[in-house]
Formats: structure tokens, sequence, C-alpha cells
């Protein structure tokens, strides 16, 4: 969760400044920063899909007794 915290306001700031791909202007930095923040956000995304797959997943059987030794 935190990384789509970072990564919206890294977006945000570049928004504010005007300074961002999605207002259009597409120099290296802005290009970078916003590349960054989408990056942050899918982060938190596939982070928080995962957790809730381990959650529905049920737990791996347990091992087999050991053999009693002749």
């Amino acid at each position: 969760m935190k990384s789509i915290f970072w990564g919206a306001v890294i977006i945000a700031i570049g928004l504010v400044r005007g300074d961002s791909v999605f207002r259009g202007d597409f120099g290296v930095i802005s290009i970078f920063f916003d590349a960054l923040g989408v990056f942050f956000i899918i982060r938190g995304l596939v982070s928080i899909y995962r957790a809730k797959q381990q959650e529905v997943a049920p737990p791996p059987p347990a091992p087999p007794p050991p053999s009693p030794r002749r």
C-alpha cells in the first residue's frame, strides 16, 4: 500500500509542477519521474494481488510421517 501512495505522490508532484507526461510534457525528466511513479503503483498492486492469492490458497500438506526403522 505504501508503494501505491508514493507512486501517486511522485506523479502528483509532476502534475502540480506542470512537468508530467499526463499533461503532455514529454521531457526526459518528466518521462523518468512519471515512469517511476507508475512503476511504484504497479508494484503495490502486484504485492496486494499476491497477498490475496496467498490468503486464498490452502496451506501445503504436511509431510508424511517417517517410516519406522526395522
